[in-house]
């Protein structure tokens, strides 16, 4: 009972880790969408470089980004549903006094990583902002008419 006990707490602590990870990617790639901004690894590229084909790339890269929230949508569901189901049993092989413990040492490793994962997604998304979106500095540019008006 005691190697099913411990193998059933790092099964625990991996979803609960996962689930933290998976929230933070989905929320990275809602803020790509929102903010109309592609992650390098849905960039498509080709060989052929003009207006039209740029925008059907673009639009394949918007379509992929949509695809990949979907199923990180699909995958947090599962993770949930898997811990909710791995929680209640493993609850019940220890004492109460344990358990609280046991629980709050997995939810504070589960932050932990997703504090580490959240701050390498939100560097992440300003490399690719200002990449993707660079702003040009307009020169404020006034005529002054310096004839005569007499």
């Amino acid at each position: 009972m005691g190697r099913k006990l411990q193998d059933s707490l790092v099964y625990s602590r991996k979803f609960a880790s996962r689930n933290r990870k998976l929230l933070i990617s989905l929320t990275f790639l809602l803020r790509c969408r929102d903010h109309n901004t592609i992650p390098c690894f849905l960039q498509f590229h080709h060989h052929i470089y003009s207006r039209a084909a740029n925008r059907i790339y673009q639009r394949t890269s918007l379509a992929l980004l949509r695809e990949r929230i979907h199923h990180n949508r699909r995958q947090l569901d599962s993770t949930s549903r898997e811990l909710l189901n791995t929680h209640p049993r493993i609850a019940n092989l220890h004492p109460e006094s344990d358990w609280a413990g046991i629980d709050q040492n997995t939810l504070i490793k589960a932050k932990r990583v997703g504090e580490n994962s959240k701050a390498r997604h939100l560097k992440k998304f300003t490399r690719l902002q200002t990449k993707q979106h660079q702003t040009t500095k307009t020169i404020n540019e006034s005529v002054i008419k310096l004839s005569d008006q007499n």
